[in-house]
């Protein structure tokens, strides 16, 4: 089974921490979407796959008008077999959701959104250059409660500059009184290139040092563990069986396609994705061919790495039995050493199933894999 990635990048205004591809040009944004189209057909034909999941993110895919997602919806359907039980995700932002377009959404077969929050402090919104308030937000998530969405992730961010525990406590339990199916929380990364980078780098903002980083995230662990969210992956956290399964598939080194500029796919070893360039993706779909800017075959070595890095994402790790069916050896044979290290190290937990990471092992996650991979 394959998952479907749609990759719009139209924003109203660039985030100050983000360095996805988004763009602000909502004059591109028919040119776009028909090249978006006309590339759902094309894979379609291709890739004789069933679907099993789909996801918009970007970018904003709740910024275009609404009929451009039911477009795609409906492209899908005709050049792919879509599970009837399928889950469909749309990120989106508060200010670009209305009544009319949750009720096309939902008609349209979308049955997931995902909407971002960040930080339930005005100011700290301001800082990430977020373009909603958190009153703005609570209006967006009633109204698609209202709309029939019986499945909804809230985003939020940790460790921002100057933020406090109260601060961050206060956005979590802001949070679970909406009693969301699934929460996203993550640690804010400094990337440069960004304004928040520039920021933090001419000292205009103090960024969190790693102990309130730390203290933040067992704080989330534990206040959402309190209200029976598993932290089945790093940063996510879902009620019973509501965990995300497009997520699940990269996770799981499962095959998705990546659609629209910038995207990246998986399809067994071959590792492959589009252009960054907007208009050199329409010009692309433009001659009726697919075109990809880069693709790679991965050898075993780096098939194994990439396996072990994601999997011990993974509150329930891997089992021994799926690496050997995986990679045609035995996984204590192969790694004893490191294994036995990391488990004297408290970083994972070891039975006769396989290996899975501990609290500490989420903790020090960069270790884990290094230490895991170091033969390799």
């Amino acid at each position: 089974m394959l998952g479907l990635y749609f990759h719009i990048p139209f924003c109203l205004k660039k985030c100050s921490y983000c360095d996805f591809l988004s763009i602000d040009k909502k004059d591109r944004i028919d040119a776009y979407m028909r090249a978006l189209l006309k590339e759902t057909e094309l894979t379609g034909a291709m890739y004789n796959k069933p679907v099993d999941s789909v996801f918009f993110g970007g970018g904003t895919p709740s910024l275009p008008d609404a009929g451009y997602i039911v477009a795609v919806m409906d492209e899908l359907r005709r050049s792919y077999a879509l599970y009837s039980d399928a889950e469909v995700t749309l990120e989106a932002n508060p200010c670009s959701l209305t009544k009319e377009k949750l009720a096309a959404y939902r008609e349209a077969g979308i049955n997931r959104l995902s909407i971002g929050l960040q930080a339930a402090q005005n100011r700290h919104l301001l800082t990430l250059g977020r373009q909603h308030t958190v009153e703005l937000f609570d209006e967006a998530y009633d109204l698609a409660r209202e709309a029939g969405f019986t499945n909804i992730n809230i985003d939020i961010i940790y460790a921002l500059p100057e933020q406090t525990l109260e601060d961050w406590e206060a956005t979590l339990i802001h949070v679970i009184e909406k009693r969301p199916e699934h929460v996203s929380a993550y640690a804010l990364g400094l990337e440069e290139g960004t304004l928040l980078y520039e920021m933090v780098e001419n000292r205009e903002l103090e960024p969190a040092g790693e102990d309130m980083d730390l203290a933040m995230y067992h704080m989330a662990q534990d206040l959402l563990a309190d209200r029976d969210y598993e932290n089945y992956e790093i940063s996510n956290f879902a009620q019973r069986k509501r965990e995300c399964r497009h997520n699940l598939k990269y996770w799981n080194i499962k095959d998705y396609l990546g659609l629209g500029a910038a995207a990246h796919s998986c399809i067994d070893r071959l590792r492959f994705a589009n252009t960054l360039d907007i208009d050199e993706y329409i010009a692309n779909l433009g001659t009726g061919k697919l075109h990809y800017s880069s693709y790679e075959m991965c050898s075993d070595d780096e098939r194994k790495i990439e396996y072990i890095m994601l999997k011990l994402r993974l509150k329930n790790g891997f089992s021994f039995f799926d690496y050997k069916s995986r990679f045609g050896e035995d996984f204590l044979e192969r790694f004893r050493k490191e294994v036995l290290h990391v488990y004297e190290l408290g970083l994972i937990t070891l039975d006769d199933r396989g290996i899975a990471p501990t609290r500490r092992g989420f903790d020090l996650q960069n270790q884990l894999v290094a230490e895991m991979i170091r033969n390799l």
